[in-house]
């Protein structure tokens, strides 16, 4: 695929990922990815603690859990900004019409998708919970489907592939959806046909079943259906398991093209992918060579093989969060 046939994701990110000094401390924190995905995505940065009027520089905030109910205090000055933060994150969710991920700060009160401290009460060495940062947690609510990562996480190698197949998958689907035609979208989930195969069988099917549409529903109607359907078969990153389903069905279209050795020394390398020592993009190069040399023209258009510009590989791992069972 050339730069031109991917469509452009929609990411919400925070605002102190390189694109300002808007930290408690004023500091703004330079990320590798963040400026690398620049190229490919329109960002939305945001900034709740600035919006809500907490100014720059400003004591920590942090989140306490009083009554049941979750607030957004600064210990230092007692105040509480949970009213502000709750205002201005309705008037900023209201303002975000598409949006395909969210690349958020990790441990942020108001940004942390996860993992941030909400603590029993303001005094130093209180208790604490793991939760989402108000921001975070508001905006899953208002976009269920979309993609949400923090910078820590997606510098795990599998995370990272997850986050960037889904963001633009979402994208391209969303330029079909504002076409609005059912030939698009028969295009769109025939070329994504693999793909869907490798995250969830079942949810493949029913989205060909929508694609389909026997009711003879209107193209509205039936997008609206597929979107909601694509948003839980993308939910989780595709099991090693259902990987390998995939690639048995794209080797199956060469069985009569292929040597014995070449079909081994296939079989061999997934079985190294199976046990974590070879990583898929190895195994999808080879398919693809096969793809070229002997002109299948389906294969060759399913996004499987390149969900997301090559620019944007990196074989960098933490070897932390993995999310694929071998």
């Amino acid at each position: 695929m050339t730069e031109k046939e991917f469509a452009r994701p929609v990411v919400v990110v925070s605002k102190c990922l390189g694109f300002a000094a808007c930290r408690w401390n004023q500091a703004v924190i330079k990320d590798e990815f963040v400026d690398r995905l620049g190229r490919w995505v329109d960002y939305c940065p945001v900034c709740p603690e600035v919006g809500a009027g907490m100014g720059v520089p400003r004591d920590p905030a942090r989140l306490v859990s009083r009554e049941g109910e979750v607030r957004l205090v600064q210990p230092a000055t007692g105040i509480d900004w949970t009213g502000a933060m709750t205002a201005h994150l309705e008037e900023l969710l209201s303002s975000l019409v598409q949006v395909d991920g969210f690349l958020l700060k990790s441990r942020s009160p108001s940004c942390g998708p996860s993992e941030v401290k909400i603590y029993s009460g303001p005094e130093p060495g209180a208790d604490s919970r793991k939760g989402s940062g108000m921001f975070a947690g508001r905006a899953r609510d208002r976009f269920p489907g979309a993609a949400m990562e923090h910078e820590g996480r997606v510098k795990n190698f599998q995370l990272r592939e997850h986050f960037l197949a889904k963001i633009f998958t979402l994208a391209s689907f969303r330029r079909i959806k504002e076409k609005g035609t059912m030939g698009g979208l028969v295009e769109f989930h025939s070329a994504n046909k693999l793909l869907l195969m490798a995250y969830n069988q079942n949810r493949m099917r029913a989205l060909g079943r929508i694609t389909a549409n026997p009711g003879h529903h209107r193209p509205a109607q039936v997008l609206a259906a597929y979107g909601e359907e694509l948003s839980q078969a993308l939910a989780r990153g595709p099991r090693s398991t259902s990987v390998i389903n995939v690639l048995m069905h794209a080797l199956g279209y060469f069985k009569k093209l292929l040597g014995p050795r070449e079909k081994a020394h296939f079989l061999e390398t997934m079985e190294l992918f199976r046990q974590g020592q070879v990583l898929l993009g190895t195994l999808q190069t080879l398919l693809y060579s096969w793809i070229l040399r002997h002109d299948q023209e389906y294969l060759a258009g399913q996004t499987f093989f390149r969900p997301y510009p090559l620019e944007l590989v990196d074989l960098a791992d933490t070897g932390r969060g993995r999310i694929i069972d071998a």
